[in-house]
């Protein structure tokens, strides 16, 4: 049976409904062994979750149950755990926060940044971290904060960052404005697109050359890696999804049927091998689509009212992801093969 008819026979349900936030939560980011879940909120709190103490393993039977609530002073809108899932790093208007998440306590504040930090993305050979804000920076950390270098001034206000997994690529989406940190940054005003356009651009890690940069008139909100390093999922206003390919620079596929048009709504890849895609939308509903068709798999319902603003999928289950919301609540999704009872 082919991937995408066993996709077609998932029954997916919503195994688990956490609720301890009081407002709005716009982020999820699962540690790197699937086992904890960091959910951030309007507010200003994240709350690291995980299995209950008595490790039950099989749903519904999987009991959830919050760790620590770590208290920021403004709402977070940046999470990336370390490799070891010692460390969850939080970006909060221009600082960053490092967390031992085996205590629940701050070992480090840093305030490289002079705007809102929108990405923070661990370095695939745990050498350290990279950090992005809307004041075009990025930052690179060791793994005890220390700064090492500015890594770059773009010339976009930078919305979201990802590192490929074969740490060859970083891929950047950002809005295109004039840089007040570097004027080197910027080309001949006269060459430069308007600043309501937005960019993807892809760049050679080793050599800092940017390999490609793409212009969109639509508002860019969030952006992935796969897994082999060779798709970027980006997601666009108005209610569109693109999946690009890396290598040749070339755009290989749309996903439709989402609601997005005023909110910052994440996608990600999932299921086996990444051969979903899966996103929030504004209409309160999770949509699923196979990856290499664009085919719509699923349209997943439970939310209440309000935005679904972020889905990540669990990293070491195939078969789990979450889904956050306006609605104040995280849900987690569990798929099930919908097969036949032998006769």
């Amino acid at each position: 049976m082919s991937a995408v008819a066993d996709e077609l026979k998932m029954d997916f349900q919503s195994a688990t409904v956490l609720q301890a936030h009081t407002n709005q939560v716009w982020l999820l980011e699962w540690s790197r062994d699937g086992n904890f879940l960091a959910s951030a909120s309007s507010d200003k709190c994240v709350i690291i979750w995980g299995i209950g103490s008595d490790r039950e393993t099989e749903a519904p039977l999987r009991r959830w149950e919050k760790r620590y609530v770590l208290s920021h002073p403004f709402p977070v809108i940046s999470m990336s755990w370390s490799l070891d899932n010692s460390i969850l790093l939080t970006g909060t208007e221009h600082y960053i926060k490092m967390w031992d998440t085996k205590m629940g306590v701050c070992i480090r504040t840093l305030a490289e940044h002079s705007e809102p930090v929108t990405a923070l993305a661990w370095l695939p050979d745990d050498s350290g971290f990279l950090s992005a804000g809307m004041d075009f920076k990025i930052v690179l950390w060791n793994t005890g904060g220390q700064r090492r270098e500015i890594w770059g001034v773009l010339p976009v206000r930078i919305a979201d960052v990802a590192i490929t997994p074969d740490l060859t690529q970083l891929a950047v989406i950002g809005m295109h404005a004039p840089s007040t940190v570097d004027p080197r940054a910027e080309s001949d005003p006269a060459q430069s697109p308007p600043p309501s356009q937005h960019r993807f651009l892809v760049f050679d890690i080793a050599t800092k050359r940017n390999e490609s940069s793409i212009l969109s008139e639509g508002e860019l909100t969030s952006l992935s890696v796969s897994q082999n390093s060779q798709y970027a999922l980006v997601s666009r206003s108005p209610d569109d999804i693109q999946l690009w390919d890396l290598n040749s620079g070339r755009l290989v596929q749309n996903y439709i049927g989402q609601r997005q048009s005023k909110d910052i709504i994440r996608s990600c890849f999932g299921g086996r091998d990444g051969n979903l895609v899966v996103s929030g939308s504004e209409d309160s509903n999770v949509y699923v689509w196979d990856r290499d068709s664009g085919k719509l798999l699923k349209v997943l319902e439970g939310h209440g009212e309000g935005s679904v603003n972020c889905v990540a999928w669990n990293p070491r289950n195939e078969h789990m992801f979450a889904s956050c919301s306006d609605d104040h609540t995280i849900r987690i999704w569990e798929a099930s093969l919908d097969t036949p009872s032998p006769t």
